[in-house]
């Protein structure tokens, strides 16, 4: 898997849209650059402009400026025809699925096959093949109807593969589904990139689901990209009130806490420095104590990691020397006033 090799560049990428309140701009010059092989996050808030972003990877909407290169072709150069080709290299999911009801999962995974001209015997094998791999080999005859919603996503994570696609786009995929259902999903996709090296590309508004899959994120803000990293340094350490807002958005550093942010400061830590009493041995060396607000943990790519939100005292200057005995320890500290 050559993961230092780009497969899809994006570079200056504007979207407008009219509206009965005027023109809305919902890309403002994306440029983006994801490698080979990688699971890649895009996340931002309900309007940031992540679903647009999507949409223009594989020209469903098309950009009104700039490049969309996916493996050395611009697509943008293409014509119609072309494009058709193109896209056979990029698989979709959605949140809502998008099956045919009137077709069994068998039947629904053999439909782009079916429209690219596959010989009939080869696309059933294919199918087949492709719902035993998802899991669903015995509801290979089953309609849409009979199925759960992790079901029905798991036979559209089939049909996507069924043209042996070398990108997998999933917009909002888990959004439907509840927390069991979501994580089996995401396990599939993490077990396809792996056996397939398939570049998936996840568009979610869920931090959680960035945390538990990509290995690199962009949030997007406003239309446009406001930070980019790899999944644990933005968790540890967001530099944009766009990504703070994201990482702090399920309650990470305040769960269980919603008073006063006076004098509040975010600790991060990990499993090399999990089992050190931490805040003890600081409250004793600094001779004060400091109030606990709020403490969990999180798993980034199978790392655990801990933060903390606590409540330093009113001197400054003791508060100065906490900060420096815990960042002394290799811990993150960052002060949060709002969030």
């Amino acid at each position: 898997m050559e993961q230092n090799q780009t497969i899809i560049s994006l570079k200056g990428i504007t979207k407008t849209f009219s509206t009965r309140n005027g023109t809305v701009e919902a890309l403002k010059g994306i440029d983006l650059d994801i490698k080979r092989g990688e699971i890649f996050g895009i996340i931002g808030l309900s309007g940031a402009g992540k679903s647009t972003l999507v949409r223009c990877i594989n020209l469903l909407e098309r950009p009104d400026g700039g490049s969309v290169v996916i493996n050395d072709t611009d697509l943008m150069s293409l014509s119609a025809s072309g494009l058709r080709e193109k896209r056979r290299e990029i698989g979709m999911i959605f949140q809502q699925f998008h099956l045919l009801m009137q077709k069994t999962a068998l039947e629904n995974v053999c439909f782009p096959m079916e429209i690219a001209k596959v010989p009939k015997a080869d696309a059933k094998k294919r199918a087949e093949e492709l719902l035993e791999m998802v899991g669903l080999a015995d509801r290979m005859y089953s309609y849409p109807a009979q199925l759960s919603g992790g079901q029905k996503q798991r036979v559209a994570i089939a049909r996507a593969l069924a043209m042996s696609p070398q990108v997998l786009l999933c917009d909002e995929a888990t959004s439907a589904l509840d927390p069991n259902t979501t994580k089996g999903v995401l396990e599939l996709l993490k077990e396809i990139n792996r056996k397939m090296g398939i570049t998936v590309i996840i568009i979610t508004h869920e931090m959680k689901v960035i945390r538990e899959i990509c290995h690199r994120v962009a949030i997007i803000s406003d239309g446009a990209i406001a930070e980019l990293g790899k999944v644990e340094e933005v968790f540890r350490a967001p530099k944009t009130d766009a990504g703070r807002a994201l990482v702090f958005h399920e309650g990470d550093s305040r769960e269980g806490y919603d008073g006063p942010m006076e004098r509040c400061y975010r600790i991060v830590f990990d499993e090399s420095n999990s089992n050190e009493p931490l805040l003890g041995s600081m409250m004793i060396e600094c001779g004060a104590p400091v109030n606990i607000l709020a403490a969990n943990t999180r798993s980034i790519e199978g790392k655990v990691y801990g933060q903390m939100l606590i409540q330093l005292p009113k001197d400054a200057a003791l508060r100065e020397k906490m900060i420096a005995n815990l960042r002394a320890k290799d811990i993150l500290v960052e002060e949060v006033d709002h969030v």
